[in-house]
């Protein structure tokens, strides 16, 4: 009896499952790659993205020194982190929403009263004293925001200043009327944790500031942010296209003045106390220095911007100023105009930054990366061109 053997057809290309063009499979290798992995690729092939995990884990890696550097790099780290939530405040209404204001300062000052006078009323919980900074400012934010329904650009700037005006002259009546040295506020501290100072204010800081990282990106990732841009881009066509440009104008003004009003408190429990003098025009301006020198578009931009402002004024009067001295000048005048000198310098920086440099910090390591980017791609196009 004759047997047949029967040899199995080749299955077709396009039930394979092991070739190198199948997804999920890396070329040259013997088994599928790992999706996990593969969406890890794809995600830092995006432009931008590895430059902001490179500086994300950069600031990490700062945060975490600054832990162990001793107390007086925990209290700049301490204004890194407190500045840097003002101003993904002030991001929000500025680089998301596109709206310009000059009303920074005046939000953390209601945020920093709203603390001092709930203090003075014996409330001594500090989440119910932050919650209500929190309060305050969204409803003034949303007050605030009227003008912007009829007014934009300059007028819309004047406007936002005018509040930091009306702010500024409300809360030094009443803090001569009631506190002529500012309203004291008392030990920052969570059922029996002490946190008013130290390593345990500077994580408490810390986790608030990524908190409100976090929750502003996911805010962002959703139809809200995507109302946000679209006003940003242009709010007639924002308007033809069915977004709601009253809703999400006075939401965006709220959302910023929240989180604005809650640094100013936090700030407020950080100095002891709350002095009108902290919170004026001056103020406002750096804000607006820092979203703009970091990079407006975005919240890393803000951060950066936040610790690149707060770090550059200890850095000039600890550093620059012994060096200077070593060389056999003269620092004394420097010393005794700081304040003078800082406002000048920060409004210098905004000036080249708008200038030259629109884009910030981020935006120019994000030239720094597209130009990495070219320069391995005609590497790779050369090697496969000498094979």
């Amino acid at each position: 009896m004759e047997m047949s053997t029967q040899v199995p057809a080749t299955p077709p290309a396009s039930d394979r499952t092991d070739g190198p063009d199948q997804p999920g499979t890396d070329p040259g290798s013997r088994g599928p790659r790992s999706p996990r992995l593969t969406r890890w690729r794809a995600a830092l092939a995006r432009p931008g993205a590895p430059t902001s995990l490179v500086v994300t884990l950069f600031l990490i890696a700062a945060a975490l020194w600054a832990a162990g550097g001793g107390p007086y790099v925990n209290l700049i780290a301490q204004s890194c982190a407190i500045f840097a939530i003002a101003s993904v405040g002030q991001s929000i209404l500025v680089g998301g929403a596109g709206q310009i204001a000059l009303s920074g300062g005046a939000f953390m000052g209601i945020g920093a009263f709203t603390a001092g006078i709930m203090a003075r009323w014996g409330v001594e919980s500090f989440p119910i004293i932050l919650l209500t900074s929190v309060l305050v400012g969204w409803t003034v934010g949303i007050v605030s925001g009227l003008p912007g329904l009829r007014f934009k650009g300059l007028y819309l700037l004047l406007s936002s200043l005018a509040l930091q005006f009306i702010v500024t002259s409300l809360t030094r009546q009443y803090q001569a009327a009631n506190e002529p040295a500012g309203l004291v506020l008392p030990p920052l501290t969570i059922g029996s944790w002490d946190l008013s100072h130290g390593t345990g204010l500077y994580w408490l800081l810390i986790i608030i500031l990524l908190v409100v990282s976090a929750l502003t990106a996911l805010v962002e990732r959703t139809g809200v942010g995507l109302a946000w841009r679209a006003l940003k881009e242009s709010e007639v066509a924002a308007a033809m296209s069915g977004v709601d440009v009253v809703r999400w104008k006075l939401y965006a003004f709220a959302a910023s003045g929240a989180v604005t009003a809650m640094a100013g408190c936090l700030f407020a429990y950080w100095v002891g106390r709350a002095d009108y003098e902290s919170y004026t025009l001056t103020l406002t301006i750096t804000l607006v220095t820092m979203i703009f020198i970091g990079g407006v578009n975005s919240r890393l931009g803000a951060i950066i911007g936040a610790v690149v402002i707060s770090v550059l004024p200890y850095f000039l009067q600890n550093q620059v100023s012994v060096w200077i001295q070593d060389a056999g000048l003269n620092f004394d005048w420097y010393l005794s105009n700081v304040s003078t000198v800082n406002a000048g310098l920060f409004s210098l920086l905004f000036v080249l930054v708008i200038l030259f440099e629109p884009e910030g910090i981020e935006g120019i390591l994000h030239k720094v990366e597209s130009k990495v980017r070219g320069l391995l791609r005609r590497a790779r196009v050369k090697k496969e061109a000498g094979r």
